[in-house]
Order: structure tokens, then C-alpha cells, then sequence
């Protein structure tokens, strides 16, 4: 059976409570990973200010804290004598068929990582897909952000302390954004259906559980400077509107040919 890392805040215990639950029903066990809190960075935290290449801001405390998290898991899974591991994070919704895919013979098909969540977005995957038990697995050519579910190997797992030690992008686009699936060099692959959401991701609104959020307050700052700032307007708007069409069609011609665009449901 693959073992399973769960990463929660100690100052979260609802989290916790949350998931030790939700693997109960799903009949799965799971270790709990001490998560790093960047509430208690200090002012002069080195990490939380490392500029982003071409970017306009650097890491937040929170981005920092869920990147050394992300990292702390991967190297108590690389210092057991498994395989694979299974990594949440404390706010996700386990589906049925969770425990069949622990069962699955993971040494059939190489990867770097499996996503297992879903963001409910059209994605580019692979037309043609593998069997994993009841579900398939479809190479994933372009981004699908989020880290709150996946399956890593060993060889994953250290490409992905290797990438994230410079700390210049959030966890998520580090190992699931463009970069990642193209120069990064990275494997993956996306379980359809999936079986896995975040809470606040659900469709309906009244099967949210209601999770606090463990967003720290630089972020909240930053969420609401960002909304008022607006949209560019003007010839900044135009250029960045080209810019994007530009990238589509490339990204489109490049990916057509094999692989087509869709929303992963779960279940």
C-alpha cells in the first residue's frame, strides 16, 4: 500500500481532525507532516524575499512556509524505504475510489507525479490514456496548478527539491506550472476522474465543510491591493491581450496534435 503524508498546521487541529476522518472513511491511514507556519517568520525572513525572475513581487511568508512544507515531506518520504507516496495537504475532499489507487501497481508506468485533484478547469492531456484499476491515467502537457493532492516517486520527489530550492515561484507553479512540464523536465500525469478537491473548490456550495483559512495576512493584503489595482487599460491591456493570444496559438499548435483540452470531474 503507498503511504500517505498529509502536511497540517499544529495550529490548525480542525484540519487535522478533518482529514483523519476523511481517510477513515475513505479506509486509508496517514502521517501527519508538521507543516511550516510562516507566522512565525520574522520581519527579516531571508526565504520570504527572494525576487520571483521577471516578476513584480517576491514570495510571501505563506508561499515560503507551504514551499519548506512541500520540501519537509519530500525528504521524510525519500528517507523511507517506499517507493511512492501519496502528499495532501489538510483541506481536501478524498473520493471513493481513494483507496484503489494506493492498491495500484505505480511501478507499471514511469512519472515524476500523478496529480489527483482537480481545479475544474479545461486542461491539455493526452488523447489517449492508461488504465489505473478503474480510473486512467492521461499525460498532462500543460499547467494544472494546485498542490493539495498528488502521487510522487522517488526520482520525483528529488526533481522536485532541486527545482523548488530557489524559491522564486509558489509550490504549485513549481511543480505543475509551464515551466515545470516543459524545461523543468517533469513527468506527469493526471488521474481521470480525479479523486480529490480542495473545500473550497466543491461545485456545491452547501457540501463545503467551511475550513478556516490559513492565509496569512501578507497574503490578504496582497489579494485586496491586487483587486484594486484593476485590469491595464489602454494600449498595456492591448499588448497584454496580443501577448496572450500569441501564446495560445503557439501552445495550441504545439499541443493539438496528441492532446486535447477537458475538465476532470471526480468522484
Amino acid at each position: 500500500m503507498i503511504p500517505v503524508y498529509v502536511i497540517n498546521l499544529a495550529r490548525s487541529p480542525e484540519r487535522r481532525a478533518w482529514m483523519m476522518a476523511e481517510l477513515a472513511k475513505a479506509g486509508a491511514k496517514g502521517s501527519f507532516v508538521r507543516a511550516v507556519d510562516g507566522r512565525r517568520f520574522g520581519a527579516r525572513c531571508d526565504i520570504a524575499t527572494v525576487r520571483k525572475p521577471r516578476a513584480q513581487r517576491a514570495l510571501s511568508k505563506a508561499e515560503a512556509a507551504l514551499t519548506l512544507s512541500h520540501r519537509k515531506t519530500w525528504r521524510k518520504f525519500l528517507a523511507s524505504d517506499a517507493d511512492h507516496a501519496v502528499i495532501l495537504e489538510d483541506d481536501v475532499h478524498l473520493g471513493s475510489g481513494f483507496r484503489d489507487v494506493l492498491a495500484l501497481d505505480s511501478k507499471a508506468i514511469a512519472f515524476d507525479a500523478v496529480k489527483l485533484e482537480t481545479m475544474f478547469h479545461k486542461i491539455w492531456l493526452s488523447r489517449r490514456g492508461r488504465a489505473a484499476g478503474e480510473r486512467r491515467l492521461h499525460r498532462l502537457g500543460a499547467e494544472h496548478l494546485g498542490s493539495a493532492a498528488y502521487l510522487v516517486s522517488r526520482a520525483g520527489a528529488r526533481k522536485m527539491l532541486a527545482a523548488t530550492r530557489g524559491f522564486v515561484h509558489a509550490v504549485d507553479y513549481q511543480l505543475f506550472g509551464p515551466h515545470a512540464l516543459g524545461e523543468g523536465g517533469l513527468v506527469v500525469y493526471q488521474l481521470v476522474p480525479a479523486v480529490a478537491v480542495q473545500d473550497n473548490l466543491l461545485p456545491d456550495p452547501k457540501s463545503r465543510c467551511g475550513l478556516g483559512s490559513t492565509l496569512h495576512e501578507e497574503d490578504r493584503r496582497r489579494l485586496v491591493a491586487r483587486a484594486r489595482r484593476g485590469k491595464p487599460r489602454g494600449f498595456h491591456r492591448l499588448r497584454r491581450e496580443a501577448r496572450r493570444l500569441a501564446e495560445q496559438v503557439v501552445r495550441w499548435l504545439r499541443l493539438a496534435p496528441t492532446m486535447h483540452r477537458r475538465r476532470i470531474p471526480w468522484e
